[in-house]
């Protein structure tokens, strides 16, 4: 399911809710497993017509729509073998379906007992239907079903997963053991977590969502676990360009960014902001610097400002007085170094802004300060990694990694700023609002400077208009979809965070044609 938002995550609870609240207004058991599994059979059917078949079913629900698949196959004349794992419960809508199955005059469906039968069948099949489990599986799967696994996983035919991939939990991104890695997932009518959650997400393959026929004024009291966004959703919160305007309409970036050695996180993070439309972008550089980036950045206005070493001195900023007055954002923290004065610097900085920000690496810690967070509520963008946060909320990092959504939210909440958690997948929460989940991007960003080209993103977008949130949100999934056009003829592991910059163009184009 979608709305304005973009594609719904649920969680297996919110959906096994909305079940029995379509049973209890009116919508039968049957009619909604004849709706997904009718539309299963039919993506099968547009997007790969086998010729030969294979249904794995379990005896639940997702084995009732593995069911239905086979009928509606079997009707549209493929050849089907089906297999149930067990005898579904007498009375059971699973037990119905295998009804339907037997009098449509498709071949039997027998209770699962040769493996020899079983691995022929896979041998020849174009198509395998992975209907064993759905979004109920807890625990790790019996040995029976994970030598099922085994097999349907060694086969050579095309593998379609209905709503999961057996063996997966619906709502962790760490597989629980075996599971089916299929080629194909057709999530059911909406998204879970393991869906976009890695490494489970990477056992999905090809993620398509199938409708069901659920009463359409049920899906007003749903409650979503994240949205993900696509291209349409992502347009609407850019922000205009009147074709009357002038650098001043588009804004003023002032990035504060760059020391000896770090010099390349001062240029990425720049080239971020004028990708994204920024109409001016001041670099407030230590002075040794100034000449190596005058001359890297031509576009660029560079404020060389007072000097240790090729560090910010902490002791006088004065000389961005005018700038902080001047600018709409202040993009802070790349390849700032975590030297205490170079902190104390950042903080000042800070406090003496009163437009709009982003916070990105070196000056995060400030955020620390709850006196500080608290003036930077609604106005701020913070773009941590999983370590970064982790040490702002003093939990270890894989701990954050793998609640990423829930430590997002918990962050966003609490210093009042949108967090963009960077990784795979980023994940975007406002205070007390909806959490995104950006879907765009690869192994392709995890190459030095690609976080300080999104900081510059966010920053531009910024000064462009947008709102904290619709500019994070914008940001990561421009920032991932530029990673995605360079990965279509080139290796991921060659891209560069200048392949990146040089992208953004045709990244927004695609979003604004």
């Amino acid at each position: 399911m979608s709305n304005a938002l973009g594609l719904w995550v649920l969680t297996a609870d919110a959906q096994a809710t909305l079940d029995r609240d379509a049973y209890a207004a009116g919508a039968s058991q049957d009619a909604l497993m004849e709706s997904a599994g009718g539309n299963a059979a039919t993506w099968i059917l547009d997007h790969r017509r086998p010729e030969r078949a294979v249904v794995l079913a379990g005896i639940g629900g997702n084995g009732g729509d593995g069911l239905v698949v086979a009928r509606r196959l079997c009707d549209a004349g493929i050849a089907v073998q089906t297999y149930i794992t067990a005898s579904p419960r007498e009375g059971s809508a699973t037990a119905r379906m295998a009804q339907r199955l037997a009098a449509s005059g498709a071949a039997p469906a027998p209770i699962l007992e040769s493996w020899d039968e079983l691995d022929s069948a896979l041998a020849n099949a174009d198509v395998i239907i992975d209907a064993l489990f759905g979004s109920g599986v807890t625990r790790p799967l019996a040995h029976d079903h994970a030598r099922i696994v085994d097999r349907i996983n060694a086969a050579r035919g095309l593998t379609v997963s209905l709503d999961l991939p057996s063996g997966l939990a619906a709502d962790q991104g760490t597989p629980l053991g075996e599971s089916v890695c299929a080629d194909v997932t057709l999530a059911m009518a909406f998204l879970k977590p393991a869906h976009v959650l890695y490494p489970a997400a990477a056992r999905c393959g090809q993620i398509d969502v199938v409708d069901i026929a659920y009463p359409p004024h049920l899906l007003d009291e749903v409650s979503a676990w994240a949205h993900v966004l696509g291209s349409h959703g992502v347009s609407a919160r850019l922000p205009d360009r009147p074709p009357h305007g002038h650098k001043g309409t588009f804004g003023r970036v002032l990035v504060v960014a760059g020391s000896i050695g770090m010099t390349g996180a001062a240029m990425l993070c720049c080239q971020g902001a004028l990708r994204a439309g920024a109409g001016l972008v001041y670099l407030a550089i230590p002075a040794s610097l100034d000449t190596i980036l005058e001359s890297a950045l031509p576009e660029v206005i560079t404020l060389p400002i007072a000097d240790d070493d090729g560090h910010l001195r902490s002791t006088d900023t004065s000389s961005l007085r005018d700038p902080l007055r001047r600018c709409d954002v202040l993009a802070i923290g790349p390849g700032l170094t975590q030297r205490p004065d170079v902190f104390a610097a950042a903080c000042a900085i800070i406090d003496a802004f009163d437009g709009r920000l982003v916070i990105d690496a070196d000056a995060l810690p400030a955020l620390k300060d709850p006196d500080r967070a608290l003036r930077l509520a609604g106005r701020a963008v913070l773009t941590p990694h999983p370590g970064e946060l982790s040490r702002l909320v003093e939990k270890p990092p894989e701990a954050i990694d793998r609640t990423r959504r829930d430590a997002a939210r918990a962050f966003a909440d609490a210093s009042g700023c949108v967090v963009a958690l960077k990784g795979r997948p980023t994940v975007i929460a406002s205070p007390g609002a909806t959490v995104f989940v950006n879907t765009t991007g690869s192994d392709a960003l995890a190459t030095a400077g690609s976080g300080d080209v999104l900081t510059g993103l966010v920053a531009g977008l910024l000064a462009g208009g947008a709102s904290p949130e619709d500019a994070a949100v914008a940001a990561t999934y421009v920032h991932g979809a530029a990673a995605d056009l360079f990965v279509r003829h080139r290796s991921a592991r060659s891209m560069l965070a200048s392949d990146l910059v040089d992208l953004l163009p045709r990244a927004f184009r695609a979003l604004e044609s």
